[in-house]
């Protein structure tokens, strides 16, 4: 174990020595203060170097666990690694000048964030009726040959909504069906600017509103966040398991949306709306097109299979 000060206040004992007496933390503050204090070299590659040490003293003391199966010992000597990782953790932390509240404050919120899975989001509820997202609403994609390729057309109670999509592609890989992603980000995320400008219904009686969160930007966004998640689904089985839409994308995800309303949304809600998204873009690629259920209140879009005479590819 690499050698450190220890952190002890001195209380008086008979003969008038001081004697090491235990500390009362309360805060992070505190605690980074003593640390602060007690750290002699202050070097950077010194703490580094300690805090890589102990983690191998931590590895070498559960190996022995797991080759010993008893150790009475065991939660002192792990309380103690435990300790020595925070204080050289928290040594690096002060010297590159960042509060230990700080880092525990951003980690939890963090957390929060990848682990919970948050509530319904509402962000045109104070707006007029015309310019909400509407609650329920069922989606038809079409499927028809084109030349060499297929088309798909999408229509909300049979009223054609945006142009016929191809999959822009050399290869058939069904991206002509993406607008159900952003139907899933509508529905799970009550995010959608693409949706909104389908539906025509920004939020145009507050200027601002309109052009920074239903604007082209904020839409150029959505369509870069749902081709960046396209292009890794294959390789991650086409995120049929959950575990597949990773806390590295969910994380880049994250970033892009920043600064817009979606920026509220959770890691767990991206992680939904991204499960979804691609549950119903697998049955609709399948059978050449279909309806989607869109329910912004229960947080979900189902796929209903086509009928012979409207959204089945002949």
């Amino acid at each position: 174990m690499a050698a450190r000060p220890s952190a002890r206040s001195a209380k008086s004992t008979k003969n008038g020595t001081a004697v090491a007496g235990p500390l009362a933390i309360s805060s992070f503050a505190e605690y980074q203060a003593i640390v602060e204090r007690t750290d002699e070299r202050r070097s950077r590659v010194v703490s580094l170097m300690g805090l890589v040490g102990e983690v191998g003293d931590l590895h070498s003391m559960m190996k022995k666990l797991m080759l010993q199966k008893a150790n009475p010992a065991f939660r002192t000597e792990l309380r103690e690694e435990f300790g020595d990782l925070l204080w050289y953790l928290t040594s690096l932390a002060s010297l590159y000048e960042i509060p230990l509240q700080e880092i525990a404050k951003a980690n939890a919120e963090k957390a929060e964030s990848f682990y919970t899975k948050g509530g319904v989001n509402n962000f045109d509820g104070s707006f007029p009726p015309d310019e909400r997202l509407p609650r329920r609403f069922v989606v038809n994609f079409y499927e028809k040959p084109l030349e060499r390729s297929l088309y798909v057309k999408v229509s909300v109670n049979d009223v054609v909504i945006g142009d016929a999509l191809t999959d822009n592609s050399h290869e058939d890989d069904g991206y002509r069906y993406h607008d159900v992603f952003h139907l899933a980000y509508a529905a799970v995320l009550g995010w959608s600017p693409v949706c909104r400008a389908l539906l025509k219904c920004k939020r145009k009686s507050n200027v601002k509103i309109d052009e920074v969160e239903d604007g082209a930007r904020a839409a150029i966004i959505e369509e870069a966040i749902s081709i960046l998640i396209f292009n890794q689904a294959e390789e991650r089985g086409w995120y049929a398991d959950p575990s597949s839409i990773d806390i590295g994308l969910l994380k880049t995800i994250r970033r892009m949306g920043m600064g817009l309303e979606v920026e509220a949304c959770t890691a767990k809600q991206w992680q939904e709306a991204i499960s979804q998204g691609y549950a119903a873009f697998l049955e609709l690629k399948k059978s050449g097109g279909g309806d989607v259920a869109v329910d912004l209140d229960k947080q979900r879009i189902t796929y209903r299979a086509p009928s012979a005479s409207k959204g089945r590819r002949a």
